[in-house]
């Protein structure tokens, strides 16, 4: 891709050239160096750009928070509703006393919702929106790490604890609105967060302080019904083709089951990285001055991958101005 441009500020050089961009000085050795020095500036900004975007992925890989990055928010964005749609589904069915799997942990996910949707032990409406927050915290834990494989216990404790935090600071709301009120406005600020503290654990340290301090009265929720939740959770997760469910032999008679991204997930993943990796250079100040902007997209710069069209007449007369500015000041 690389030499590709690089064969590209040679046409564009060529180009202007041709055409006379310049007049007089179209011979002119330093003005033939100018016209260079900015392509190849330019050329440099993308691949700056592309070497971030690569940085940025591998540190998200490397600490297993890939939900931060560009394509986790756009996937979070994307099922939140979806999951949400899943969730009241199963809670419905579960609060009904249908039998199924995992329908006891129904009652552990229903602490994580306020009284006030509740008409005795039934769901009071199908708006689905009110599992919002539950489905960004199942989305999450299952995007974080998704492109390593994490064993199902390990990954259904983690959701089930997430969960059991939302909980605790719905009861919190309940029982102390005045005082849930103060600290969700200080928490939604990041000038409240110290830039050396990992804003998720700070918050969360902070939430559990004030929690303690009031002394509210949370029974803890029990190790077996904790996988039973995480466990239905990946399993609303693998409908959405998000992830999946395999079973690995690591012993003679010992077989451990690992939940994995789903190949179709993780070619999108990469389609998306490889085509917007190039969409933000790191832009720094121009060498020459910035083409004149016909509309919101044409302007500025002169390489045709920052440029729809690249207006031969346009960059003559921005280089020939610049001519006649140093020739001012000569």
């Amino acid at each position: 891709m690389i030499r590709h441009n690089l064969d590209e500020l040679d046409e564009h050089l060529a180009e202007l050239l041709r055409v006379g961009v310049g007049g007089k000085f179209k011979t002119n050795s330093d003005y033939t160096n100018m016209v260079k020095e900015e392509l190849e500036w330019e050329e440099k900004m993308l691949r700056g750009g592309i070497d971030r975007s690569k940085r940025n992925w591998n540190n998200a890989l490397a600490k297993q928070q890939e939900s931060t990055t560009l394509v986790g928010v756009l996937l979070l964005q994307k099922y939140v509703s979806l999951l949400s749609e899943q969730i009241n589904n199963w809670v419905k069915i579960a609060l009904s006393g249908q039998a199924g799997r995992h329908q006891i942990a129904s009652k552990l996910i229903c602490q994580c919702l306020e009284s006030k949707h509740f008409e005795g032990k039934k769901l009071k409406d199908d708006n689905t929106s009110k599992w919002d927050n539950c489905s960004l915290i199942i989305l999450k834990s299952c995007i974080d790490g998704i492109s390593h494989r994490q064993t199902l216990n390990r990954l259904s404790v983690k959701i089930a604890n997430s969960l059991e935090m939302e909980s605790r600071i719905t009861l919190f709301q309940t029982k102390d609105n005045p005082t849930f009120k103060k600290i969700a406005k200080r928490m939604a600020s990041s000038k409240s967060i110290p830039m050396t503290e990992n804003k998720y654990v700070y918050k969360k340290n902070v939430w559990v302080y004030y929690m303690n301090k009031a002394n509210l009265e949370f029974a803890k929720w029990d190790k077996v019904e904790r996988v039973h939740l995480g466990t239905k959770c990946i399993e609303l997760a693998s409908i959405l083709g998000l992830v999946t469910c395999q079973t690995r032999k690591v012993a003679r008679n010992k077989s451990i089951k690992y939940v994995e991204a789903t190949s179709k997930l993780m070619n999108d993943i990469q389609k998306f990285n490889m085509s917007n990796e190039a969409l933000h250079p790191e832009f720094m100040p121009m060498l020459m001055p910035p083409k004149e902007w016909s509309n919101f997209f044409d302007g500025g710069y002169y390489g045709k991958k920052y440029n729809k069209d690249n207006n031969l007449k346009e960059v003559s007369n921005a280089l020939q101005s610049t001519k006649n500015k140093n020739k001012k000041h000569s």
